[in-house]
C-alpha cells in the first residue's frame, strides 16, 4: 500500500513538472525591408494612383496620401533596402526620378508636386 501511494505521488509530481509553465520568449532580427510612402505635396490630386518603378523591376501602382497637419498616416510599400533608382509616373509624366538610399526598416516619404 505504501509503495502504491509513493508511486502515485511520484507520478503526479512528474506529470505536473512535465507541463510547460511560464513565459517563453522568441527573438529574431528585423525584417530586411525598407518602405516607400507617396505624399501629395501640391494641389494636384492623384485619384488613380501613380506608377512606381524601382530599379529595373516592373511598375506597381501606388496610392498617394494627402498631407495633413502633423503626421501622415497612409499606405506604405515594402522594397529591398539599399541604393534604389525610384521613378514615379502619372499620366505619362515623370513626377520623380532619383537614386535614393533606403535603410532597413526606414520609411522614405516621397513628396509629389
Amino acid at each position: 500500500m505504501k509503495i502504491l501511494r509513493l508511486l502515485s505521488i511520484v507520478f503526479i509530481f512528474g506529470s505536473l513538472t512535465a507541463c510547460k509553465v511560464g513565459v517563453t520568449t522568441k527573438s529574431g532580427g528585423m525584417d530586411n525591408q525598407g518602405y516607400l510612402q507617396f505624399v501629395q505635396g501640391g494641389s494636384q490630386s492623384y485619384n488613380n494612383g501613380v506608377a512606381v518603378y524601382v530599379d529595373d523591376n516592373p511598375a506597381f501602382t501606388a496610392n498617394v496620401d494627402k498631407k495633413k497637419r502633423k503626421s501622415i498616416k497612409g499606405n506604405t510599400y515594402a522594397i529591398n533596402p539599399g541604393m534604389r533608382r525610384i521613378k514615379v509616373v502619372s499620366n505619362g509624366q515623370t513626377l520623380y526620378e532619383k537614386n535614393t538610399m533606403v535603410a532597413n526598416q526606414e520609411t522614405k516619404q516621397i513628396i509629389l508636386p
